[in-house]
């Protein structure tokens, strides 16, 4: 290869990674609106809310004003009506994104569906506050919307699912992004760990409409994209119905297996407008962070 072709080798794929990104800030500004960041309770100075007191909170959190006007604290007890003024958390909190960087992810567009979703939650997160990081690639978690260059640059040393040198802190969400067809008890005792740890996160499964609809006709020679193992079907579709039972057998696993670390799971396919999954995301967050 020439020198001249060489540079123009590495010309196109910069073109390539840099529209990546601005494809990601165009997804994230268009369900920005509104989203600022997740609200929680906290030490803060901005009011969030009022409820009602409970045995175990703190007298000093009571709002009097509220708890007056139900007769004072014995009478108001007695009636339900004391009230705890709640403010909104105003230190930043950190949310850990990771991608699949396996082979399978090549199959149509799921890499770069997962990494313009990853990309473009990092920019609403940043947005919003949040402290954000890029798991197992030794970046610190940032802060400041710029950051999302730097999130960007390190996107390629994220290669496995691993916390890596920065490990997550109790309390951080951590966001998976992939199509999760590694052993599951691999995911499951990732998951677990970070869970035991008070660690929250959210699966999303990324899939290709093929890999769910099994769409082909006839003799179909199927080869495992990491080259592990390869078969020919001589009638696709008499299997047609085994491989959709399969298919959504390993999204329940995955289901499951959240649930029991006391995570979410979201799936979607890359029909899905990656404008669609973010907002559907960002509401995950904001509720169950």
């Amino acid at each position: 290869m020439s020198k001249d072709t060489d540079r123009l080798a590495r010309a196109g794929k910069i073109a390539g990674n840099l529209d990546l990104l601005l494809r990601a800030e165009r997804v994230a500004h268009a369900v920005m609106k509104g989203v600022h960041g997740r609200r929680r309770t906290g030490t803060g100075e901005t009011f969030w809310q009022f409820r009602p007191w409970a045995p175990g909170d703190a007298r000093r959190d009571i709002d009097w004003r509220q708890t007056a006007k139900r007769g004072g604290f014995d009478s108001a007890v007695e009636h339900g009506g004391v009230f705890i003024r709640e403010m909104e958390w105003e230190a930043a909190q950190t949310a850990w994104l990771w991608r699949d960087a396996s082979a399978s992810m090549d199959f149509g567009i799921k890499k770069e569906y997962a990494e313009t979703l990853l990309l473009a939650l990092g920019i609403v997160l940043l947005n919003g506050g949040e402290q954000t990081g890029l798991l197992g690639s030794g970046l610190a978690p940032q802060t400041g919307v710029a950051a999302v260059e730097r999130i960007f640059a390190a996107l390629p040393a994220q290669k496995e699912m691993t916390e890596g040198a920065r490990p997550v802190a109790a309390f951080s969400h951590v966001i998976l992004i992939g199509d999760f067809y590694a052993p599951l008890e691999d995911v499951r005792d990732f998951c677990a760990r970070l869970a035991a740890r008070h660690v929250t996160g959210t699966l999303v499964q990324v899939f290709d409409p093929a890999e769910k609809d099994l769409p082909y006709k006839g003799r179909v020679r199927f080869e495992d994209i990491e080259g592990i193992d390869a078969a020919d079907i001589a009638q696709v579709e008499a299997i047609r119905d085994v491989y959709a039972r399969k298919f959504a057998a390993h999204q329940a696993a995955l289901d499951e297996m959240a649930r029991r670390s006391g995570w979410r799971f979201e799936s979607f396919s890359t029909a899905v407008k990656p404008e669609t999954a973010l907002a559907q995301l960002c509401g995950v967050l904001g509720t169950h962070a």
